[in-house]
């Protein structure tokens, strides 16, 4: 399978881009420096910008499917980073006729808001409340976009080895979450890469957590 992976110079992309080589998969990472891509067989690095649909079109030309582990920096935390990419996708995957996009998200965006406690909750509210606006205003463009797309939505994201079991619930269900939910960048990678041909998945809002899982 071939994946192209935005925002593969990030940790969670190059989360995805190890666990994909791993399985054997190719991968085109469509970045601003490809020189900061992973460097390994079967990646790809393409630069582009994520408001130029026709280059990234050229580059989605023959994936399989669109991985997309953007998120604000540091220095531009209040960036409208998915309100400009997200349109991008969506016309982008359509000039290439791919339709299965997985989207990163966070745990309190949208409807996962539901499943949040105190003290995450708070936080959710006040220092995120920027980025998770952006998520949600570019998010809600998928609906109705015709892909095949699913948002995955972790809890503060780590650095530490995959989980063998990580909890994967469709947001939906609003099962409650930890009070101080912590999700592996790992798992985050395990969990796109297995979901990524499964119907069963399609139009949905996934919460994967790592351990302490849910209560």
């Amino acid at each position: 399978m071939r994946i192209a992976v935005l925002g593969a110079t990030g940790r969670t992309g190059r989360a995805v881009i190890s666990a994909a080589v791993a399985a054997g998969h190719e991968v085109v990472a469509y970045v601003r420096r490809p020189e900061a891509v992973i460097r390994a067989d079967g990646v790809r690095p393409v630069g582009g910008e994520v408001d130029d649909v026709d280059t990234m079109a050229a580059a989605l030309i023959g994936c399989d499917a669109v991985v997309v582990t953007l998120g604000t920096t540091v220095t531009r935390p209040t960036a409208p980073v998915m309100w400009t990419a997200i349109p991008t996708v969506i016309d982008a995957c359509q000039v290439a006729g791919v339709a299965r996009v997985i989207v990163l998200s966070a745990l309190g965006v949208g409807e996962t808001l539901a499943a949040v406690r105190f003290p995450y909750r708070l936080v959710v509210r006040t220092a995120l409340i920027a980025p998770f606006r952006d998520h949600v205003a570019g998010e809600s463009l998928l609906v109705g976009s015709g892909l095949e797309w699913t948002t995955i939505h972790p809890g503060l994201l780590g650095d530490g080895a995959a989980t063998a079991d990580p909890l994967v619930v469709d947001a939906a269900s609003r099962r409650a979450m930890p009070g101080w939910p912590r999700t592996e960048r790992a798992d985050v990678a395990a969990v796109m890469l297995r979901i990524i041909d499964d119907p069963e998945t399609f139009g949905r809002r996934l919460v994967v957590l790592s351990e302490p899982q849910a209560a």
